[in-house]
C-alpha cells in the first residue's frame, strides 16, 4: 500500500506544528535504504517513523528497529495496523529526549540512525547526535537542502560554519541524495537532501579538550564579518588574558586578521589545543 493511500485510508491529516511532511516517493524510499550497509545483527533507530514507509523496509534486514514517533495517533496506527515484524518496537517519544548512549549499551553495540528530520528541530537534533557520536556508527538523515549544504560545506564558503566544523570533526559526511519538494505530502516550500554520517573516533583524536574546542569554534563564527582577532576578543570567554589568546593564534601560524570562516578543521584543532595547554599552566 502506498504512503498516499495509507494517509487517505487512515484519515491522517499532517500536523504543521510537528513539521509533518510525509515522503511518498517509493523510488526515493528504496534509494535511502540502499545507502545503508545493513547487517542482520544491527540495531537501527528510526526518527519520525510516520506510517512506517521506511520502518517496514528496514525490519527484514536488521536485528532490531526502534521506531520513534512523537505523534501518538500515528504511533498507535503503526503498532496496531501496519507493523507486523516482531523486531520493531514503536516508541512514542520526543527524539530530543531519547537516550542514545543508554540504548546502545543495552543492545551491546553502536546504533545506526535513520530519519526524515522535521525542519524545526534540525540543528538541536544534529547537535544531540554529535554529542552521542561514540554510541553511533552511522546516520542517514534527511534535512532541508540549506541545512545539508551547511553540514558538508568547505572552509571559506558562505555555508561554512560551526555546524560544518562540528559535523566534520565527528564523522565523514557526504551529501548523497537531492530530493524534490514534490516527493512529499504535503509539499514543503523547499527541497531536501540526504546526508550520510560515518562516525569514527579517529576524527576527534588529538583534541585535548572538547569544551575548549567547541568554545573556540563558536566564538570564531559569532561575528562572521569580523577578523579572528576581533571576534575572539569579543566572544571567547575562557578566563584567559586576550594577549595570551592572541599569542596562541600566532603560535599556530594563523594570521589574526583572517576571518574564522577561513580556518580548516586542523587549524581549529591546533588553536584549541594551544589554548588548552595554556590553561593548564
Amino acid at each position: 500500500m502506498s504512503s498516499l493511500t495509507q494517509l487517505k485510508n487512515y484519515k491522517i491529516h499532517p500536523k504543521k506544528k510537528l513539521g509533518q511532511n510525509f515522503l511518498v516517493d517509493e523510488k526515493i524510499l528504496e534509494e535511502i535504504i540502499d545507502l545503508y550497509d545493513l547487517k542482520k545483527d544491527e540495531v537501527v533507530v528510526e526518527i519520525g517513523a510516520g506510517l512506517g514507509a521506511l520502518t517496514t523496509r528496514l525490519a527484514p534486514r536488521v536485528r532490531k528497529v526502534l521506531a520513534i514517533e512523537i505523534d501518538k495517533a500515528l504511533a498507535d496506527i503503526l503498532k496496531d495496523k501496519i507493523i507486523k515484524d516482531k523486531n520493531v518496537e514503536v516508541i512514542t517519544q520526543d527524539v530530543l529526549l531519547f537516550n542514545f548512549p543508554k540504548v546502545a549499551k543495552l543492545y551491546g553495540g553502536k546504533l545506526k540512525v535513520l530519519g526524515n528530520i522535521p525542519y524545526g528541530i534540525s540543528a538541536p537534533l544534529l547537535f544531540k547526535l554529535l554529542e552521542c557520536k561514540n554510541s553511533l556508527s552511522m546516520a542517514i538523515l534527511m534535512f532541508q537542502k540549506e541545512v545539508a549544504d551547511r553540514i558538508v560545506a568547505n572552509p571559506g564558503t558562505k555555508d561554512y560554519g560551526a555546524l560544518s566544523v562540528f559535523s566534520q570533526i565527528s564523522a565523514a559526511v557526504s551529501k548523497e541524495l537531492l530530493i524534490s519538494r514534490c516527493s512529499f505530502y504535503p509539499q514543503p516550500k523547499v527541497d531536501s537532501a540526504v546526508v550520510r554520517f560515518v562516525f569514527s573516533e579517529s576524527f576527534i583524536m588529538g583534541i585535548k579538550d572538547e569544551q575548549i574546542f567547541k568554545s573556540v569554534v563558536r566564538a570564531s563564527f559569532a561575528q562572521r564579518r569580523k577578523t579572528l582577532k576581533n571576534t575572539l576578543k569579543n566572544t571567547l570567554n575562557l578566563g584567559m588574558l586576550f594577549s595570551d589568546v592572541l599569542n596562541a593564534v600566532k603560535v599556530c601560524g594563523i594570521d589574526p586578521v583572517r576571518r574564522g570562516e577561513t580556518l580548516n578543521l586542523e587549524e581549529f584543532k591546533d588553536l584549541a589545543n594551544c589554548l588548552a595547554e595554556l590553561r593548564t599552566h
